[in-house]
């Protein structure tokens, strides 16, 4: 089984990342493990939300869109966990892949100018922390 390790928020129900999932599945048996750092209201990308429509900022946004990512991956025949982790993206990572082995690491990011995901480098830094193949999704509006 491989175990993909999914990094999002604002992007975690974009078609981009949708896709990059739901190919993964149809390779065979997958395990993805949703991480939803818990990013404060105020760190919400404002050019974004405007882009993407009345996108629900802070906590109960993030748990509404795991719920959408888990259904979908669950409705294509994968297995599929989340939870919400610490703000920080990368020591969301580092708590993570303590408990747990990843066969790859997906990040999906908002676009360049709106991410500051993007602006911390976080793709390398994860990579370089983990040693794991880490795959960068940008999403584009809609």
């Amino acid at each position: 089984m491989r175990r993909y390790l999914v990094i999002a928020n604002q992007t975690l129900a974009t078609h981009q990342l949708r896709q990059e999932f739901l190919l993964r599945a149809e390779e065979g048996e997958s395990l993805f493990h949703f991480l939803v750092p818990n990013t404060a209201r105020e760190h919400y990308s404002p050019v974004w939300a405007d882009y993407e429509g009345a996108i629900e900022i802070g906590t109960e946004g993030a748990k509404a869109r795991l719920r959408f990512a888990l259904a979908t991956v669950r409705a294509a025949g994968a297995c599929a966990l989340g939870a919400l982790g610490d703000p920080d993206p990368l020591e969301a990572v580092k708590l993570q892949v303590q408990c747990s082995a990843y066969d790859e690491i997906l990040v999906s990011m908002l676009p360049d100018g709106a991410s500051r995901w993007l602006d911390v480098d976080l793709p390398s830094r994860i990579s370089a922390f983990t040693r794991i193949p880490v795959t960068t999704i940008t999403a584009k509006g809609s």
